[in-house]
């Protein structure tokens, strides 16, 4: 299994800025700041969707583990503590073979809500406009730290202003936008805090209220031998563990996939499935969500999403509600329905549980953002047919506009070459934001899709939208 690709095919670098010690701050190194557990500038190092990261700043003592995991290299200005423009000619310096036609992002340390989406977005834009393009705030404030400039213009706008006798010590980013002309800069409308910095104490309490629990979508190939299930379920975990997740989501029907016998594999692996996940919470310190089967009183079985957090909190289940009687399937036939609704919390952030075809009603998903769910979580084996990866999309974007939720989905990966009827996924695990825009998607091939949540996002889309309050109860008849 492996991560989501982020790389961006004519960026050849992210030149991250990196001085760290805020005075307003008490004289401290903010990129090391904690949030959501992990520094400010790891945060934004996973966030640059390209290969080469520079980092113009102390490596201080994670700088090691940072460049090994990231791919980062640490440079200082010359001299040290020059200001942010001779920091940045060092970074571009770093990339002195690339082309003029090539674009690098530029990026602040101190930027921890930044996306992996919307930086690959500046720096499309960038390529087809052949122009500068900044994130813009809800304020109209454009951010200098989080552009994507063509490398041949920053040469030039860097080359303009150096000082007569060589370098570009004490001067501001403001010079180096003050040399475009008319129609060169262009701006990203942000969502949420992503435009965010943290050169304030009241910034800062503002990231932490927003930046939620990064998830872990894992899109697995679920084999029909047990061992062998166990086994990928082990590593999916361990590697979204590895990524920093601190809940992963594993597909529907994780136990056993549909068309075996959902039965005796509840019968005889449930307990056992429900162990294994509590173990790997206690070994990875994260939160487990997966598809298992469970057995019914009256024969059947309940389609069955398990949670499981470290020392037991949380620990609980969601029984799918809505069973997929429709496309020539029968899932009633051997699964019994659920009746009741889960929520549970994690750092701060309600989490709801549905199941598949629960996203063909668009009530369950309303009932659970009026329970305070900010985002949900939504395994799936989905079934492949004509127009179905369509209905998907649709559905997904559907949901989280009726909601005004994130809507996190982890689907089956099918198995290479599979034309069975019963249901083994389409690939296509997503995460969508409260608007309906999605704002990552894998393919059809397994892999982890990593998604750091931004509160700030489902609050702005409530108040902006606010279907919630404005729905009144409709006559029956």
């Amino acid at each position: 299994m492996s991560t989501a690709s982020h790389e961006t095919a004519a960026t050849v670098a992210a030149v991250i800025l990196a001085g760290g010690a805020a005075s307003r701050l008490g004289g401290t190194d903010k990129t090391r700041l904690p949030i959501a557990g992990a520094s400010v500038l790891e945060r934004v190092l996973r966030a640059a969707p390209v290969g080469r990261r520079i980092v113009v700043g102390p490596s201080g003592a994670d700088g090691g583990d940072l460049a090994a995991r990231h791919g980062a290299r640490f440079v200082l200005e010359d001299p040290p503590r020059s200001g942010p423009l001779a920091a940045l000619a060092r970074g571009v310096a770093e990339i002195s073979e690339a082309p003029d036609e090539a674009t690098v992002l530029v990026l602040g340390g101190d930027m921890p809500l930044l996306r992996p989406e919307t930086l690959r977005a500046l720096a499309a834009r960038s390529v087809e406009t052949g122009r500068v393009v900044a994130l813009e705030s809800k304020d109209g404030h454009v951010q200098f730290l989080g552009a994507a400039w063509p490398l041949g213009r920053i040469r030039a706008a860097l080359s303009e202003i150096e000082h007569t006798g060589g370098g570009w010590a004490d001067l501001s980013l403001r010079r180096l936008y003050g040399t475009l002309g008319e129609g060169e800069l262009v701006s990203l409308p942000v969502t949420g805090s992503e435009a965010a910095d943290i050169d304030t104490p009241d910034a800062l309490d503002q990231v932490r209220r927003a930046a939620g629990p990064r998830i872990a979508l894992a899109q697995i190939e679920v084999p029909t031998d047990h061992e062998s299930m166990v086994a990928v379920v082990r590593g999916a975990v361990a590697e979204a563990a590895q990524e920093g997740a601190h809940l992963v989501l594993l597909p529907e029907a994780t136990l056993t996939p549909f068309g075996t016998d959902l039965r005796a594999a509840a019968e005889t692996h449930h307990e056992d499935f429900a162990r294994l996940l509590q173990e790997l919470a206690d070994e990875h310190s994260l939160v487990v969500v997966a598809g298992s089967f469970s057995p019914a009183d009256d024969g059947r079985v309940h389609n069955t999403v398990l949670v499981r957090g470290p020392g037991g909190a949380p620990s609980l289940e969601y029984r799918k509600i809505h069973l997929f009687d429709a496309f020539d399937a029968d899932e009633s036939a051997t699964v019994a329905p659920g009746q009741e609704l889960v929520t549970f919390d994690l750092a701060g952030t309600r989490f709801g549980l549905a199941t598949c075809y629960d996203m063909r009603f668009p009530e369950q998903f309303t009932a659970l953002a009026r329970r305070g769910a900010h985002a949900i979580l939504l395994p799936t084996a989905w079934a492949e047919g004509p127009g179905k990866r369509e209905q998907l999309q649709l559905l997904l974007r559907a949901r989280a506009l009726d909601s005004t939720s994130v809507i996190l989905a982890a689907d089956q990966s099918p198995p290479a070459g599979y034309a069975g009827r019963a249901p083994r996924g389409i690939g296509r695990s997503a995460a969508v934001g409260p608007l309906g825009r999605i704002r990552q998607e894998l393919g059809l091939e397994p892999g982890l899709l990593m998604v750091d949540l931004d509160l700030a996002e489902v609050e702005t889309a409530r108040a902006t939208l606010p279907v919630l309050r404005h729905a009144v109860p409709l006559p029956e008849r």
